[in-house]
């Protein structure tokens, strides 16, 4: 294996730590979950449930600083996510599942909300994510408190900013690859190259879910879903609260680079697509059985939420921009914001003015147009027979080309949860460990692969068009990267699950690409999207475009991301002025 640079659009290293300050000393320090027995004493039916769940999730720490380090982690975007309420209150008595269901879940977590369900409720929370009981209870007990009318998520993502911010500057106790590391965050890409060093690992922010910057009223989160549909005065308010935190953070030392505008729930200002799976069988609920997704789902952007992405968060008046993370966005918002970038980019086409479309921890879906993808309805139905998931919240061909023509970045993840479709999970189920890696890098490959024929199948139709100013076709690679999601309480690919196993999971790749046509890659070649068929050496060739697969490779693990930075991450397009700044 060797030692390259390697960059995550998307992960989650201070979520564990700063919400278990006290099992979890540091930001570089690894951890184990409690486990079920820990918090439920005997022999019990829910524990046993608790911990087949338990096995399918990342109950471990998988970005801590260390394993960064140690898998050549040189360049992080560290997303704060201040975990969404209704995360955190299961959908009791659960009258949207099966009644089997309903009386597996009313094993695991009561039907009735009473004190000892809130406690069952703090317990899980902190099973599934490793924060303690002790923020469990603090993010809990609100939700049930009649006399606490109030949610500030900008309170708790102030929490964990500044965690971050604390942790800068710091050294780890050990010694990693002769070294001992040390972690800066940066504020454009000229601090990102004073910084960089085989010694360093490199952060930016990054926030995850618009929520973060609103402060709700309580029975207006639960229930409303859009801003306009609230009382005035309310309404106001809210309002006032985003524009006056995108303000603040603008001003901090290190403000995010960009913000996932949806994420699981509601924030009454864009839609959401369904990201939590559909029960798998009679005895097997899903995160959809537990968690109420409905409110707000599908929706497109409200119109303060347009104004607060073109007046608030891409403008320059108010200090630096911050870019847009369209993943989790429902397929209309998709279509609003990329029908907003079209028309700014109408008006200029200078570099200083574009605004690129990021989507940092996604998977594709095959489908050809967000026209057809809405047609059909999320369900684990809709997967049954499919290799990859063909679910809204992955990316169409037409988000691919959106993205390719805005000069965006596409993180895939490495998450068993959002890629596959039901055709690669019965493979999964059957196989051994050196299958067990093959098939995820095969899933992987195929991901990389579909993105690069759409942008090269764009290209070459641009191309056809042009006299002059043709597209280099090795610009097909140029949107692709790596977005883990790692820690961000996923389902990952097995012995691919940390980010210290990222060095492994390239040479695997590697492997897997210089081994094309060899006896033991067969039936393991990438998948040639939608027909499910296995592309051939030569077709593979093709979309090299002309390049090494090595260079190619390097590309999506560290160099798109790296250009992208470049230009995007500048002081001079941020419009980045340190008088603006809290230093």
């Amino acid at each position: 294996m060797d030692n390259k640079p390697i960059s995550d659009l998307h992960n989650h290293p201070s979520l564990k730590p700063h919400g278990n300050a006290t099992d979890i000393k540091t930001i570089w320090d690894s951890f184990e979950n409690k486990k079920p027995k820990d918090y439920f004493k005997g022999i019990s039916v829910r524990k046993w449930i608790i911990n087949i769940v338990l096995k399918k999730m990342a109950t471990y720490s998988q970005s801590n600083l260390e394993r960064c380090f140690e898998g050549h982690n040189r360049l992080i975007f560290c997303s704060v996510y201040p975990i969404e309420k209704p995360f955190l209150r299961p959908n009791r008595p659960f009258k949207k599942s099966t009644g089997i269901h309903r009386f597996i879940l009313g094993i695991i977590f009561k039907k009735k909300m009473n004190s000892n369900a809130i406690a069952i409720d703090k317990k899980i929370a902190s099973l599934l994510s490793g924060i303690s009981i002790k923020t469990a209870s603090r993010l809990i007990d609100p939700i049930h408190d009649d006399d606490i009318d109030t949610i500030d998520y900008f309170s708790d993502y102030i929490f964990e900013y500044q965690y971050l911010l604390n942790a800068s500057g710091s050294v780890s106790n050990k010694t990693i690859h002769g070294k001992q590391p040390k972690f800066n965050l940066v504020k454009n890409y000229e601090h990102f190259l004073e910084m960089q060093s085989n010694g360093t690992v490199c952060g930016i922010m990054t926030i995850e879910g618009m929520h973060a910057l609103g402060v709700y009223n309580k029975k207006d989160l639960f229930e409303t879903a859009k801003i306009e549909n609230l009382p005035q005065d309310r309404q106001n308010k809210l309002k006032l609260s985003f524009i006056e935190n995108i303000k603040a953070i603008k001003k901090e030392a290190f403000p995010p680079f960009f913000i996932t505008y949806a994420h699981h729930f509601n924030n009454l200002l864009v839609g959401h697509a369904k990201s939590f799976m559909d029960a798998k069988g009679t005895f097997d609920p899903g995160f959809a059985d537990i968690f109420d997704q409905s409110l707000g789902q599908d929706l497109g952007i409200s119109n303060f939420g347009m104004q607060l992405i073109i007046g608030h968060l891409l403008s320059r008046d108010n200090g630096q921009r911050i870019l847009i993370d369209v993943k989790h966005m429902s397929i209309k918002s998709r279509e609003s914001y990329y029908e907003l970038l079209e028309n700014m980019r109408a008006d200029s086409d200078a570099l200083q003015d574009n605004v690129p479309i990021i989507s940092s921890h996604t998977a594709v879906s095959g489908i050809a147009t967000l026209a057809k993808a809405l047609a059909d309805k999320d369900s684990f139905k809709l997967d049954k027979n499919t290799y990859v998931s063909l679910w809204d919240i992955n990316l169409t061909d037409e988000d691919i080309v959106e993205i390719f023509k805005s000069d965006g970045l596409i993180g895939i993840c490495m998450h068993d949860g959002r890629m596959p479709g039901n055709t690669f999970r019965k493979l999964l189920k059957k196989a051994d460990a050196e299958t067990t890696k093959k098939l995820h890098v095969q899933m992987f490959l195929t991901n990389v692969f579909h993105i690069v024929k759409v942008n090269l199948a764009y290209i070459r139709k641009e191309n056809q068009t042009q006299t002059t100013s043709k597209i280099d076709e090795v610009e097909a690679w140029k949107t692709i990267c790596l977005g883990t999601d790692n820690d961000g309480i996923v389902d990952p690919f097995d012995h691919y699950s940390t980010s210290a196993d990222l060095p492994a999971f390239r040479a695997k790749i590697s492997e897997a690409l210089n081994n094309y046509v060899m006896p033991e890659y067969q039936g393991f070649n990438v998948i040639n999207l939608p027909s499910e068929t296995q592309y051939s050496l030569s077709e593979i060739d093709d979309l090299m475009a002309g390049q090494p697969w090595v260079e190619a490779i390097d590309k999506v693990f560290y160099n798109n991301t790296d250009a992208f930075l470049r230009k995007y991450f500048s002081k001079t397009y941020l419009n980045q002025k340190e008088d603006h700044l809290i230093v």
